[in-house]
C-alpha cells in the first residue's frame, strides 16, 4: 500500500478538490459527505448497486521542507476504507453515523473513533478542573532517568497538549495530557504536595 501522487497537485486544497471530483464513480460509487481534519480526508461513499454506505480515509502528505527547497511541491495520498482498520481515529460522528458497513473491522474502527472522542473530552474536562497537588495516573512510561512512572503530581497547565507535573522525586517535568489514564479515577482525593 503505497502513496499515489497525482500530476500537478501543488497544495492540500487542490488535492482534496481533485479527490472529491475524481473518486466519484457515477453509477457505481459516489461521495455523499466528507470532512478534512488536518492531513486526513474522511469521505462517505454510497455503493449504488448494493445500496450500502462506507467510509474511505485518505491520508494526505505534502513535500518536506527539504524537497520543497529542491523544487518539489507535489502532494499525494494513501487511501483505505474503514474495513482495513486505519490508524486514524478522529472521524466526525456525523460521518460515522452514515456508514452501515457491518464488517467486523469497520464496526471496531468506528467504535475506536467514538472511544477516542470520549477520552479527548474527558481529558479536556480534566485539564480544566485540575488543581495543584492533584495526583494523575499515567499510561506506562518512563521519566528522564528511565524509571517507570505511574503517578505524577499536577503543578500547573502548560498548553492544551502539555502540563507541568512533579515525579516521585519531586522534580518538575512536562507531561502530555494524552498520557493520563482516563479509565481509572482521574484525580486522587488527597492533594499531597510532592
Amino acid at each position: 500500500m503505497g502513496w499515489t501522487i497525482p500530476h500537478s497537485m501543488n497544495s492540500r486544497d487542490q488535492l482534496v478538490e481533485w479527490l472529491l471530483r475524481e473518486q466519484n464513480n457515477p453509477g457505481h460509487c459516489e461521495i455523499i459527505d466528507h470532512s478534512r481534519r488536518g492531513n486526513v480526508l474522511y469521505t462517505v461513499f454510497r455503493h449504488l448497486p448494493k445500496q450500502y454506505r462506507f467510509i474511505v480515509v485518505f491520508l494526505l502528505e505534502g513535500p518536506t521542507p527539504a524537497s520543497r527547497r529542491a523544487g518539489d511541491c507535489s502532494w499525494g495520498y494513501r487511501d483505505m476504507d474503514e474495513s482495513m482498520g486505519p490508524f486514524v481515529y478522529d472521524c466526525p460522528e456525523r460521518l460515522l453515523r452514515q456508514s452501515d458497513l457491518q464488517d467486523d473491522q469497520a464496526v471496531e474502527w468506528r467504535e475506536h473513533c467514538r472511544r477516542q472522542r470520549r477520552e479527548r473530552a474527558a481529558r479536556r474536562k480534566l485539564a480544566s478542573e485540575c488543581r495543584a497537588g492533584d495526583r494523575l495516573q499515567l499510561k506506562a512510561g518512563c521519566d528522564r532517568d528511565g524509571q517507570p512512572t505511574a503517578t505524577v503530581v499536577f503543578v500547573r497547565a502548560h498548553t492544551a497538549t502539555f502540563f507541568i507535573g512533579k515525579d516521585t522525586d519531586g522534580k518538575p517535568w512536562r507531561y502530555r495530557w494524552s498520557s493520563v489514564v482516563i479509565d481509572t479515577p482521574l484525580k486522587a482525593s488527597s492533594r499531597d504536595a510532592a
